[in-house]
């Protein structure tokens, strides 16, 4: 009998694991239809995005950051960096560079902390929003905004448990 106990335990443990899987996946699949996430890599605090755009000016800028859908303390300014931060992450966006006659800037935003719980990020879904919204901010400035990876310098180590 006590096999009927540890399998009927093992079973519990499935299904309520199951019950929760499935309730955070339609959450996700919920935010990502709104718009507030996008589907990303599974490891994508790892990398960088450069976003090319004519935002026109700094206060341009600021302005769309500042209402967007920021999960997360903002502070600093366009003209440099700005940093986010929150209990299990934190995050920058700086100028790397800026063509006043133009209206077109270069910024890099990276995430500087996060913390892991199993094979994710522990706020991922926050994570996802802070830097969709990040993006969504440069695309309403300028829809023609260019986006790419880059490696930033970390030495990850994930934990399964």
């Amino acid at each position: 009998m006590p096999w009927l106990i540890t399998i009927l335990v093992c079973g519990a443990a499935i299904g309520i694991g199951a019950a929760i899987g499935i309730k955070r996946g339609k959450k996700i699949k919920e935010l990502q239809n709104e718009g507030t996430v996008v589907r990303r890599s599974t490891r994508y605090a790892e990398k960088g995005e450069e976003f090319t755009s004519k935002i026109g000016s700094y206060a341009a800028l600021k302005d769309q950051l500042l209402a967007a859908n920021i999960p997360c303390a903002m502070k600093g300014n366009a003209g440099s960096e700005i940093v986010f931060t929150s209990k299990n992450y934190s995050a920058r966006l700086y100028k790397n560079a800026f063509d006043e006659p133009s209206g077109i800037g270069v910024y890099r935003f990276e995430f500087t902390h996060w913390q892991t719980s199993g094979y994710t990020y522990v706020d991922e879904v926050y994570m996802n929003t802070l830097l969709t919204s990040v993006e969504n901010a440069f695309l309403k400035l300028d829809p023609n905004t260019a986006v790419r990876s880059y490696d930033v310098d970390f030495n990850v180590k994930h934990k399964v448990f």
